[in-house]
């Protein structure tokens, strides 16, 4: 299916060429993107009550994007989904403040021609680096004690130490997506830009770190998924 698509992004970029008209060089774009990840480590996690999951941080992302035009059909440029979550959690020795960011930093090659001339089609491949952060504000007296608690509610057994009383668990993936969309120009400079297509993640639950030192991390399933956009484009010359 993926090389059948990357087949078919080609051949329209060598056939595009001759129908593109004028585009200003560079755009930036502001809007939300939807998906549908299993963060189960999170929301089957019986050992710390995480904030309940709802479509605002599971589904919904933040997203923006600037591209820059180098050839008569084509763009270059940088595209960040980002997913948020805020609240407490319930631990034994405390009720500490938690963040959770889950940010993908596409890097895309955008292909386009327009259909009509308010209406342009355009097809995008792209490499993912993706970055998970959590955050555990505590107290400094109870920041090993909770640190352990929430790791060893992840799965893992070996306890850290020598923690800050705000530290944040990372873990660095990367992935591939690509995606068809349609761009309607409300005028020269403004587009409303709709997505759509899939996103794999190399998301490993084994490979977070905590102050360098490699911890466990919750079970999510990132990959294979269906990634759904709507953005506003404004255009510079």
């Amino acid at each position: 299916m993926k090389s059948q698509i990357l087949r078919f992004f080609l051949s329209l970029f060598l056939f595009s060429g001759s129908f593109s008209l004028a585009q200003p060089k560079i755009s930036v774009g502001l809007g939300l993107g939807l998906y549908e990840p299993t963060l189960s480590g999170f929301d089957e996690n019986t050992d710390v009550p995480f904030p309940t999951g709802n479509m605002l941080n599971r589904n919904f992302l933040l997203n923006w994007a600037v591209y820059y035009e180098f050839f008569s059909n084509a763009r270059l440029g940088y595209n960040s989904y980002s997913s948020f979550e805020v609240g407490k959690l319930d631990l034994i020795n405390s009720k500490a403040v938690y963040r959770r960011t889950i940010i993908y930093r596409m890097f895309p090659l955008e292909t386009y021609f327009r259909w009509k001339p308010k209406i342009e089609l355009n097809f995008t491949l792209t490499p993912i680096w993706g970055r998970g952060r959590i955050f555990v504000d505590t107290t400094p007296g109870d920041k090993s004690e909770d640190w352990n608690q929430l790791i060893n509610s992840f799965g893992d057994s070996d306890p850290v130490s020598d923690l800050g009383a705000t530290d944040a668990m990372i873990n660095d993936w990367i992935g591939f997506s690509g995606m068809i969309g349609i761009r309607y120009y409300l005028s020269t400079r403004i587009g409303l830009d709709m997505k759509m297509g899939f996103m794999d993640n190399s998301y490993k639950n084994d490979k977070w770190r905590l102050q360098k030192k490699k911890v466990t991390g919750p079970i999510m399933k990132i990959d294979e998924l269906p990634l759904f956009s709507f953005k506003v484009f404004y255009g510079f010359k």
